[in-house]
């Protein structure tokens, strides 16, 4: 075991399943990073500089090991047409849906994630992250959504789900369009200095589509993006939010290391995704974002840390304690120091 690693050796040892010196950190911070550094709500969504600038001020906060440089899902979907709501202290909302009727699928076309939309911000962001000291150290895995997630973007998800059922190729159509920019965005996430993604396969679970309609709507596409990627180092880490993950086909999926999912509300717990996949996927897990970050005490999430850390790092490998979805931009950074001091306490490397 090597003793005193940084944050990006700690994080892609734990994906790669090897001995780390502590078990790895990563907060889920993402809109909270304009908080961090001063910046309102819409400057933080739309300038590359501002987000570098609140990412890197949280890292100095809270000195995790792993940050998603991110400040809203409408980051590729504004690029169709998505309209957000910008509210300062809340991240950015979906406020009007740029695909409003079935035909408006195969109006779609493939955007340049240097133009279009607000691709080019996180794009910015890693870039001048990674000429920061702490940047360059620091794991950095921006958000991207999966092309059946974006597509809940670009139209709302309940006519989203309508679709499948009632209009399935011209959904297709557009699924395809969008798995295509998926891929520029992604290689340009890596270009700027990502290493790897938090490929977000939000609606991959039981209480919004079945198996077989992911299988057939999401699961092909999927594949198609991350065997596109211009890295195939396998950092990449799938997030799921629901309460009943498709964990077996997530792991599955090329040139994933690891699974980040809510596993605190959901059905799938991290004692049994251990036993289950714990060999084979790095759990990036534990934390209740909901709660425990937000009311709890610094015993409270001191306890959690704990108690994740011994039922997912019985083998000394292949955890990462971190948050099931984003935390909330109000969220204590007192609180995140507190998860640090407890991954220092129990996470030694065995």
């Amino acid at each position: 075991m090597k003793n005193n690693m940084s944050p990006i050796e700690r994080c892609h040892a734990a994906i790669r399943h090897q001995p780390v010196d502590r078990v790895p950190v990563s907060a889920m911070a993402w809109f909270i990073g304009a908080r961090a550094g001063g910046v309102g709500t819409k400057a933080y969504a739309t300038s590359g500089e501002k987000m570098a600038k609140g990412q890197l001020a949280f890292l100095n906060e809270t000195g995790v090991d792993m940050l998603h440089p991110m400040s809203d899902v409408g980051q590729m979907a504004s690029g169709w047409g998505t309209v957000m709501r910008y509210t300062e202290g809340l991240a950015p909302m979906l406020d009007a849906f740029a695909v409003k009727e079935p035909e408006d699928w195969e109006k779609m076309v493939a955007l340049d994630p240097m133009k279009d939309g607000r691709m080019i911000v996180p794009i910015t962001a890693i870039s001048l992250m990674r000429k920061d000291p702490k940047g360059k150290v620091t794991s950095l895995m921006p958000y991207i959504p999966s092309p059946l997630t974006s597509a809940t973007h670009v139209r709302a998800m309940e006519e989203v789900l309508v679709d499948i059922i009632v209009n399935p190729e011209a959904l297709k159509k557009g699924l395809k369009i969008i798995a295509d920019t998926t891929i520029e965005y992604a290689n340009k996430l890596y270009e700027a200095g990502a290493d790897g993604l938090l490929y977000a396969t939000t609606r991959a679970s039981a209480e919004i589509v079945t198996i077989d309609q992911y299988k057939e709507f999401a699961e092909p596409l999927d594949r198609h993006v991350l065997s596109h990627l211009d890295n195939h180092d396998g950092y990449n880490i799938q997030h799921v939010c629901g309460v009943e993950p498709f964990f077996e086909l997530l792991s599955s999926l090329p040139y994933t290391g690891g699974i980040n999912w809510w596993d605190r509300g959901s059905n799938l717990k991290i004692k049994e995704a251990k036993q289950k996949w714990g060999k084979k996927t790095c759990l990036v897990a534990g934390m209740d974002q909901t709660t425990t970050l937000m009311i709890g005490s610094m015993d409270d999430i001191k306890n959690e840390v704990k108690d994740t850390i011994q039922q997912g790092f019985t083998d000394g490998t292949g955890l990462i304690v971190a948050p099931g979805c984003e935390i909330s931009p109000n969220t204590d950074f007192a609180k995140i120091r507190a998860m640090m001091e407890a991954a220092e306490q129990y996470g030694k490397g065995k």
